[in-house]
């Protein structure tokens, strides 16, 4: 007889598969890979199963969903674990970019609830078809979803705008959620740069080997970008723990560091200016993405 125990579904997740199934968006070759015991002997990877459920266990063969984001290039910021920080990376990013003159658009992808940065804008410009827009700095545009939403696919497809340089994609849900949301648009449309942020502890730098696995087959390794919040360098004893596909990263020069800063430097994401402790890190981070992007710049008419 099996040990195996029967997998646990969270709150969100069960909402979810209620409303899918009431909207006939279902299909019998989307069970999860825990159905079949054969299944589940090729998801045994020590790594990966760290994370919930494992990303690859959510895998799902069904059509993929794109949106069109507009013509400058989309860089898609994730948190590779809970409380990584990717809204302070992302809303960093585009603050170093406003500066250097590089007209910017934040799509904050998340549920209302759940966003990070809400408060984040100086300037409210109102909303429309589901998104609600504001102003931060000199050209900086923070789109964020209107209505509660509970799942990835219902996010709305992003507005179209004129006169941007950069767009940065706030993804906003796990990458559990995102790895398993293939018929939504925020987790599937073509991103010339992918930003995973973590954390540097032990089972932080698991969840980012699988993360990273997740994106091998869909990228060239040069186009995946890991930001390491908390760590100020690579550290053999600090990172004796990483994972093949991390170390290779940090080979490659794409493995960056910025400071996690207490409550009382940072106390939430305002319409301020971010703390100079992450205008350096930020300011790698958009050397490294022109890099892969060109000057974002070049395009402007």
């Amino acid at each position: 007889m099996s040990t195996r125990t029967a997998p646990r579904y969270s709150t969100r997740e069960l909402q979810a598969a209620a409303a899918a199934l009431a909207a006939g968006r279902f299909t019998p070759t989307t069970s999860r890979i825990e159905t079949t015991a054969a299944a589940a002997e090729e998801c045994t990877h020590p790594v990966r199963d760290a994370v919930e459920g494992s990303i690859v266990a959510t895998r799902l063969p069904i059509a993929t969903s794109t949106a069109s984001t507009g013509s400058a290039p989309l860089v898609r910021v994730r948190a590779a674990n809970a409380g990584a920080g990717a809204s302070t990376i992302a809303l960093a990013l585009a603050d170093v970019a406003d500066v250097a003159g590089i007209r910017t658009r934040v799509l904050d992808a998340a549920a209302p609830a759940w966003s990070g940065l809400l408060g984040a804008t100086v300037t409210e410009l109102g909303a429309a078809e589901g998104w609600r827009r504001g102003r931060r700095g000199d050209g900086v545009l923070l789109d964020r979803v209107e209505e509660s939403i509970r799942v990835p696919a219902e996010v709305p497809s992003p507005r179209t705008v004129d006169g941007v340089d950069l767009t940065v994609l706030d993804a906003g849900w796990s990458m559990r959620e995102l790895a398993a949301a293939t018929d939504a648009w925020v987790a599937t449309t073509l991103a010339q740069v992918e930003v995973l942020v973590t954390r540097p502890h032990g089972l932080a730098l698991s969840q980012i080997e699988a993360a990273l696995a997740h994106l091998e087959d869909q990228l060239a390794g040069d186009q995946v970008v890991v930001v390491v919040v908390g760590a100020s360098r690579w550290s053999d004893r600090e990172f004796a723990t990483a994972g093949r596909l991390l170390r290779t990263a940090h080979q490659q020069d794409a493995v960056l560091f910025a400071p996690l800063l207490p409550a009382k430097a940072l106390p939430g994401l305002g319409p301020d200016p971010l703390p100079k402790q992450l205008t350096s890190p930020s300011q790698r981070l958009l050397e490294r993405i022109t890099t892969i992007t060109g000057p974002l710049t070049a395009n402007r008419t």
